[in-house]
């Protein structure tokens, strides 16, 4: 009997010690998840207060410091928001613009399809106009046809290059981009966007 009692003992005890360590490490993560929470709220309390106090802030990115409020997009000068210098500068020069001073807000929709022709023709010059004109190495958007119906989420490139074409009198399966003039270009482009079911201005 006392043997049994012994056995049972051990278990009794080590099951007890059991239940108070499980109960121990509880306590310990509710105290610990509660003192989390407290310091984080606490942090963003002081952060709020401070914002309060102090108003927006700057941060300097790149070492230069900028406005948490960023100024309006017609505001921002041309030349700092285009790719090409070059492409920027016959842009201003073909609308009588200064390069240096004009902003994005008196840069109209014309001159944006011109600045757009000028890049086809400099990046895109020996494309093929259509997707089963001459063969080229793909690396990308190949063809005007690919391009226009990806600018325009269209699939009527094709009809639209061939028409256009026929005014021009220029044979779309033989011809490449720079084989049409930024005029073509963007009477090309004017004919995609009003085909299609891109949203107009």
């Amino acid at each position: 009997m006392k043997t049994s009692w012994k056995k049972y003992g051990v278990l009794l005890a080590a099951g007890g010690m059991a239940v108070c360590m499980a109960a121990g490490l509880g306590i310990g993560i509710q105290w610990s998840g509660s003192y989390t929470e407290k310091m984080v709220a606490e942090a963003a309390g002081n952060e709020l207060q401070q914002d309060e106090e102090h108003g927006p802030q700057d941060e300097e990115t790149d070492g230069i410091m900028e406005s948490v409020q960023s100024e309006p997009w017609e505001n921002r000068l041309y030349k700092d928001e285009v790719l090409d210098e070059e492409i920027a500068r016959k842009v201003c020069g073909e609308y009588n613009l200064d390069y240096d001073t004009v902003l994005l807000g008196e840069v109209t929709r014309e001159m944006r399809n011109y600045e757009e022709a000028l890049w086809l023709l400099k990046e895109m010059g020996s494309r093929p106009l259509l997707d089963g004109g001459l063969s080229v190495e793909d690396d990308g958007i190949s063809t005007l046809q690919g391009y226009i119906c990806n600018i325009y989420a269209f699939s009527g490139g094709e009809a639209v290059i061939r028409d256009q074409c026929a005014e021009f009198g220029i044979d779309p399966d033989k011809s490449v981009v720079s084989d049409l003039t930024a005029e073509q270009l963007i009477q090309i482009g004017e004919a995609a966007y009003e085909t299609s079911d891109h949203p107009k201005e």
